[in-house]
């Protein structure tokens, strides 16, 4: 898979982040949206990636039609394996976990909405009532200091 082109328009668009706590493996959480929901999440061909890094982060985006909401969903997460050589550690390999958006750590996933603010609160309070959805929160735009990361057409 390639590195995705973005286009300059998409920077400047008007989308809501969300953080989403959830143990599920991303398919599975895109499945029980689509069906709980109605949302018609799709895994995207290309995923988030970097030329400096291996790191590769997972998408799924709706499929829009006129006038609906555009959805995304990206993994905030990427396990790294790497050997270390290092005497003083136990074993050789070590896993390292980086995120997307490395000031929100600790949230599983990334929900980018773009949206009226009714529809986008409204769908956040629909989702925590999914099972196995432990939270989901709007991410403080003052925060947000990577969220170019999640331009994707």
């Amino acid at each position: 898979m390639s590195n995705y082109v973005l286009s300059h328009n998409e920077i400047d668009d008007k989308g809501h982040l969300f953080g989403i706590h959830c143990p599920l493996e991303p398919f599975n959480l895109a499945f029980k949206i689509n069906s709980l929901l109605n949302i018609r999440l799709v895994r995207s061909r290309l995923d988030v990636t970097f030329k400096n890094n291996k790191e590769r982060y997972m998408v799924y985006k709706n499929v829009v039609k006129k006038n609906e909401a555009s959805l995304w969903l990206f993994s905030n997460s990427f396990l790294i394996s790497t050997i270390n050589k290092s005497s003083e550690v136990l074993f050789e390999e070590e896993v390292i976990e980086r995120s997307l958006l490395p000031e929100f750590s600790k949230t599983d996933y990334i929900l980018k909405i773009i949206a009226e603010n009714s529809y986008c609160s409204e769908f956040a309070k629909s989702l925590v009532l999914l099972p196995d959805v432990l939270s989901c929160y709007l991410l403080p735009n003052n925060k947000t200091k990577s969220k170019h990361n999640l331009i994707f057409d």
